[in-house]
């Protein structure tokens, strides 16, 4: 069994993350352009929210299989992912809550997998605001398109899951603040679109 602190060695030292989103493709030069999207195994939602149905419909049209959960991914886990990361690394992403993205997270380890983008879609009387983790780079622009897309955020969280060039970069602290995300308070209903990879 791996443990936290293990966990989180291995996820500093693993150094790589992907951009996405041409308009921050862009900063990366003519690599990023050529970059094709990561091909994502699965997408794993929680049904008990209606945003998660949202996100799991635009993978759905765009041909990618999904996975519903209860609050709890053990299920998934015992009669899929575990054998299916046994065999191979296969990119998966999501909308949940945090409690199931840190199983996940820590069933991904085993693997040799780590989360390398998720954000906290945070509500607060009937509207969300959006914290993003990963590339310093796209934060900025992950975070513009997700404020402009309104009531309508969890279909956009889904595009740019779904549209994650397959491009690795450092994920040294220097270029990604995905380890802090795990330290931050959050509310347990709270949703997190993240990729794993």
């Amino acid at each position: 069994m791996t443990t936290r602190r293990q966990f989180i060695e291995g996820a500093v030292a693993a150094g790589t993350a992907v951009a996405t989103i041409p308009a921050v493709a862009m900063a990366l030069g003519p690599y990023a352009e050529r970059a094709s999207c990561l091909r994502l195994e699965r997408v794993i939602f929680d049904e008990r929210f209606p945003e998660a149905h949202a996100f799991a419909n635009v993978a759905r049209k765009r041909s990618v299989a999904t996975s519903a959960i209860n609050d709890s991914v053990h299920e998934l886990w015992y009669h899929d992912l575990y054998y299916r990361w046994r065999d191979q690394k296969a990119p998966v992403a999501g909308i949940t809550d945090h409690r199931a993205l840190f199983l996940l997270e820590m069933m991904a380890g085993d693997a040799g997998m780590r989360v390398v983008h998720r954000v906290h879609h945070l509500e607060s009387n009937g509207s969300f605001t959006h914290r993003v983790f990963g590339p310093l780079a796209q934060r900025g622009e992950i975070s513009s398109q997700l404020s402009a897309a309104g009531t309508d955020w969890a279909r956009r969280a889904a595009a740019i899951v779904m549209s994650w060039p397959n491009l690795p970069t450092p994920t040294g602290s220097a270029h990604s603040d995905i380890l802090t995300a795990a330290v931050q308070a959050l509310d347990p209903r709270t949703l997190i679109s993240w990729v794993i990879r």
